[in-house]
């Protein structure tokens, strides 16, 4: 405004696309899960929730605006959802085949977790399809110097890789 051009405006609530935005969502989530009298499963693990009344456990993870949720009662889970309805507008994709490169199969008695689709696409996605595959990926007993060999063309292209690579190792 014109006269007033020394003056701050102080924002209330994040707007969605700041870099704050993220940090007022999870710690508006994590209060609203608290007064549900849910608990944090680990300090180390602040995307883990979990609620226990009697036999009735519900487990709920948190990756950015996304919401995992399993227990051993679905009518306990349906109830939380509509209470977490309430606060948030939430859209329901039911159960879960796919969630952070993993592949999830459900059957009446366990759950299956795999990774195949992701290596695929990670060696797809770096020209690897191709290749065969060996228990050593390198001469064994090498001597390796700074001195020799090549620079990488794509440096962002290897690091890239190396990153999959971590995710895939930490993950599996």
């Amino acid at each position: 405004m014109k006269g007033h051009e020394h003056k701050v405006c102080k924002l209330v609530k994040s707007l969605y696309g700041l870099k704050r935005a993220p940090r007022a969502w999870y710690e508006k989530l994590t209060e609203h899960l608290l007064k549900l009298n849910f608990n944090h499963f680990d300090l180390d693990d602040a995307t883990l929730f979990v609620k226990k009344v009697c036999k009735t456990i519900v487990y709920l993870v948190v990756y950015v605006d996304d919401i995992l949720m399993t227990g051993n009662n679905e009518s306990y889970i349906a109830s939380i959802k509509k209470e977490l309805g309430k606060s948030f507008e939430m859209t329901d994709l039911g159960y879960v085949h796919y969630y952070l490169g993993i592949e999830v199969t459900q059957h009446p008695k366990s759950i299956f977790l795999s990774q195949k689709k992701y290596i695929g696409d990670l060696l797809n996605r770096f020209g690897m399809t191709e290749c065969n595959p060996i228990s050593t990926p390198m001469e064994q007993n090498l001597k390796l110097t700074s001195i020799e060999g090549k620079e990488f063309e794509d440096a962002t292209k290897y690091r890239q890789l190396v990153g999959s690579l971590n995710y895939l190792t930490t993950t599996r």
